[in-house]
């Protein structure tokens, strides 16, 4: 790919969304670590497995502050996948009413900007590591979810990936997330969707 890549998708409903994916490592590779933290820091921890996660409230993350409780978005999301070949990292966006689509991914690009420019304190850091290790935990704390996990990591790495899995994560520096931020995030590395509702179109809004 060369370049940032926009489409438009139009269709029913009133409420238009914005989906960014960037172009991520595979699992195996030490970035993936880093990503991890970054996708807690941004947007809140998603599970890096196919059986997902939850309990852990994203309201501390930059990006519900910057962007939810300032009125750009309803909501968002991040999401980054254990893939044994290099995949994606997807946040998705649910634009706040008052606001065009436009307007909701300046105020994204700007938080993204903010991460690569400014080394994240390691206080901030450590929290978002607690997060993405705390969801983790939840996924794998009964025999079930330990055995799926151990079956899960052979696809794309070995069952040394689960084991080790939240040592490593421990290990991520401030400067390890703002390197990531710095590669991964680049507008050239993006492929940017907007959904604009037949409804919404019709009044003016989600461009």
């Amino acid at each position: 790919m060369r370049g940032e890549v926009r489409l438009n998708i139009e269709g029913p409903g009133e409420t238009p969304y914005i989906q960014v994916s960037y172009r991520a490592p595979a699992a195996s590779e030490d970035a993936f670590l880093a990503l991890a933290v970054l996708d807690s820091l941004l947007a809140g921890p998603s599970s890096p497995s196919v059986f997902g996660g939850g309990g852990i409230s994203n309201k501390t993350s930059r990006l519900y502050r910057s962007l939810v409780e300032k009125e750009y978005a309803i909501g968002v999301h991040g999401d980054a996948q254990a893939t044994i070949d290099p995949f994606l990292y997807t946040l998705i966006l649910t634009v706040h009413p008052n606001r065009e689509s436009n307007e909701v991914l300046a105020a994204l690009d700007a938080e993204i900007e903010r991460v690569q420019s400014k080394t994240v304190s390691a206080k901030e850091v450590n929290r978002a590591i607690k997060q993405a290790r705390a969801l983790f935990a939840y996924g794998s704390e009964n025999v079930t979810g330990q055995a799926a996990w151990l079956g899960f990591a052979e696809m794309f790495a070995t069952y040394d990936w689960f084991t080790s899995y939240l040592d490593r994560l421990a290990a991520v520096t401030a400067e390890d997330v703002r390197r990531i931020a710095q590669t991964m995030l680049a507008p050239n590395n993006r492929v940017v969707g907007m959904y604009i509702p037949s409804e919404a179109k019709r009044h003016g809004a989600g461009r």
